[in-house]
């Protein structure tokens, strides 16, 4: 590949020192192409190969706006806005930044920083919906995000965080859309969560940095550990519902990283994801984990950000459950579970009698599903939001139950058995319980399936995870 050079004008330059404060010099160059290959929502993105000490760690900007993020465990979170401006090895940038973090820094000192790329559509969904504020924050996480892309599909602009954020730009990076891509920057911004001032001031000094996204931010996750980016940043990556471009586990073998992975997908990821499967090649470093049944974007456990209203199936609480295993897999040693991959036969999905997937251990080994996927109360169909057929589903009798008490206890058994093999945590498994008893007082009573199907609104907001 060809060495290539950036030049910018010495009108943009002074125009942006006016923004940044101090820049550096305006003309980059680097060694190797940058390309894209395909849509930025697919993360087509081919990055060149750094090291992680190619760039040296951007300046958080004094904080623009603190807001209440309420308390949590007893203790007030803060959420503070600011730029935060420098140099990748490709050109300069100013981008909005965000730190949840206790109201009094001494809080936060020695905790772990999750850090969070921006999804095109929903921003720091990871932290508000799909682990969820009182998850993270009562358990002493902090949180972290900052804008990496400038490209824009409609109103889907949250890439860059802020839309609304003045003397925003990216130079570097690579073309994408109508904007620009900085994978560099996310890496930057997790180095100065450990050495800035600003960041010090606000959260003390991280002892631990992990990162994380789902879908589109899961792009940028993965191409980080792809181009030797993460390693010496980030103790545990974890990229969710994505795609098999920038498979982890070629650049662990590689060397290029060496802390942990830990990949969860739905099932209808399986279609374009399986190059992501554990095979078995770093078993120290990897896990993969699959939930049968369930769509790209679920019906989320709890009311808050949006709502399906298409089906009960999800794998947030697989998600919640293992993201604590990979934290205690990088403090404690202690190992995730085996992977888990869908059972196959001649190269398709192997289903049961009723037409949902079949899970197995990356041994072969038999694993649990969720529970109303083990007990048959519809076909889970998969899709990006999903649903399930029949409707309305199957009652209980005519699932061979002969009481709701025997439907419940088969629920219980159902959910002890996700407990026992560690793919959901007692606190979710409380919620699906109550659910599958959400009309028990009814004549006739329904099923959990049933009571999502009649009974949407009560099911939703009812009962609702921590």
């Amino acid at each position: 590949m060809n060495e290539w050079t950036i030049v910018v004008s010495k009108a943009d330059k002074e125009e942006k020192k006016k923004v940044t404060g101090t820049l550096a010099s305006g003309t980059i160059s680097r060694r190797g192409a940058l390309k894209l290959i395909g849509g930025a929502a697919l993360g087509m993105l081919v990055l060149p190969v750094f090291p992680s000490t190619a760039s040296a760690a951007g300046k958080l900007q004094p904080v623009l706006k603190s807001s209440s993020l309420g308390k949590f465990g007893g203790v007030k979170y803060v959420q503070h806005d600011g730029l935060f401006v420098g140099t990748t090895s490709t050109g300069n940038y100013s981008v909005p930044y965000r730190i949840s973090a206790p109201a009094n820094p001494r809080r936060a000192i020695r905790s772990t920083v999750l850090v969070e790329p921006p999804h095109f559509a929903t921003g720091t969904y990871l932290r508000d919906g799909w682990l969820g504020r009182p998850f993270l924050f009562g358990r002493g996480f902090l949180h972290a995000s900052v804008g990496y892309s400038t490209t824009t599909s409609g109103p889907f602009v949250f890439r860059i965080l802020d839309p609304a954020a003045q003397g925003v730009f990216i130079d570097g990076g690579v073309v994408d859309g109508n904007g620009r891509t900085d994978d560099e920057i996310v890496v930057d911004f997790a180095r100065a969560l450990r050495s800035d001032p600003v960041a010090r001031a606000l959260m003390g000094p991280a002892a631990r940095r992990y990162l994380a996204g789902f879908s589109d931010s899961a792009d940028p996750v993965k191409r980080i550990v792809t181009a030797g980016l993460a390693e010496d940043v980030f103790d545990l990556v974890v990229p969710i519902t994505t795609g098999s471009e920038d498979d982890p586990q070629a650049s662990i073998a590689a060397g290029k990283y060496s802390g942990k992975v830990l990949t969860v997908d739905s099932e209808f990821e399986w279609f374009y994801g399986r190059a992501l499967e554990d095979r078995g090649t770093t078993p120290d470093h990897y896990r993969f984990f699959i939930v049968p049944g369930t769509p790209h974007v679920p019906d989320p456990l709890c009311p808050g950000f949006f709502s399906n209203n298409s089906t009960p199936a999800s794998w947030q609480p697989a998600l919640r459950a293992h993201f604590l295993q990979g934290h205690a897999w990088v403090t404690q040693g202690e190992a995730p579970p085996t992977s888990t991959r869908l059972a196959t036969a001649d190269g398709e999905i192997s289903r049961d009698s009723n037409g949902n997937a079949l899970l197995i251990e990356i041994t072969g080994a038999s694993a649990p599903r969720l529970p109303y996927v083990e007990l048959g109360e519809a076909r889970f169909i998969t899709g990006f939001v999903g649903t399930f057929e029949s409707q309305p589903p199957p009652t209980i009798e005519q699932l061979a139950f002969s009481s709701f008490d025997e439907y419940l206890a088969a629920f219980e058994e159902a959910l002890d058995a996700q407990l026992q093999a560690r793919y959901m945590l007692e606190e979710d498994a409380k919620t699906l319980l109550k659910r599958a008893g959400l009309s028990a007082d009814q004549n006739p009573p329904g099923t959990f399936t049933d009571n999502y199907f009649r009974r949407y609104y009560e099911f939703r907001s009812g009962v609702c995870c921590p």
